[in-house]
């Protein structure tokens, strides 16, 4: 019987110490996001609370060693003495950037966004020696690292030489390809004959390469028959 009063007067003074030390007392949880750890400790610490670290992760906002969420809710009631867990962030995601140059475009963005990147700045200038569409440059470049964007410098292939436009006037067909061939020009033909009579633009217009000349075909003022 005095070996149970004695337990009973034991946690009823446990129980007085604790009610004293304020163990049973609610505090509301403070807001930790952006926080450094070092500030979050000592905000815990003024609302008898402690930090707790549950893990890390990438963040594009945050910046490293900073929180990025909590497990209690701001404003949250808890127990004091109680933990509150953090994940901090590890600062944006780095990757090491492809080989590019050379590639054309389109398979350059598929191959950023298969890598969860995507492209920076894209600058487009005139080369003689890169094709049109292909990558001249990049930065960072390969082998270097990235937040996740890369920067490209992408040929417009050479500066467009002009030139004035021949008389395909009295030519055969193959004789007009032939000169055609030479400049770069694609001819559309209309109509069938010996020779051309008309072409569209005409002889002196300004041309360039890649660029198409309508001809029609006839007999030519030198047939008769």
């Amino acid at each position: 019987l005095y070996f149970l009063g004695f337990v009973v007067l034991g946690a009823v003074a446990s129980f007085l110490v604790f009610k004293l030390a304020g163990f049973d007392e609610s505090v509301s949880v403070p807001s930790l996001a952006g926080r450094s750890l070092s500030e979050a400790g000592d905000i815990l610490a003024e609302s008898g609370l402690s930090l707790e670290i549950g893990g890390e992760d990438y963040d594009e906002e945050i910046p490293r060693g900073h929180i990025i969420s909590q497990d209690i809710a701001r404003d949250s009631e808890v127990k004091k003495g109680s933990g509150i867990m953090v994940i901090v962030s590890r600062g944006k995601e780095v990757y090491s950037v492809p080989y590019f140059e050379g590639m054309d475009l389109k398979d350059v963005r598929l191959t950023l966004r298969k890598l969860n990147m995507e492209t920076g700045k894209i600058t487009k200038v005139h080369s003689d020696t890169v094709e049109k569409g292909r990558v001249i440059t990049q930065r960072p470049l390969p082998g270097h690292f990235s937040d996740n964007k890369v920067n490209l410098v992408v040929s417009l292939g050479p500066y467009d030489v002009f030139y004035k436009c021949p008389s395909f006037i009295d030519m055969t067909l193959s004789e007009a390809k032939g000169l055609a061939d030479q400049l770069g020009i694609r001819l559309i033909k209309r109509e069938s004959g010996r020779v051309i009579i008309f072409q569209k633009p005409e002889a002196g217009a300004s041309v360039k390469k890649g660029d198409s000349v309508e001809i029609t075909l006839g007999r030519g003022s030198g047939f008769w028959f």
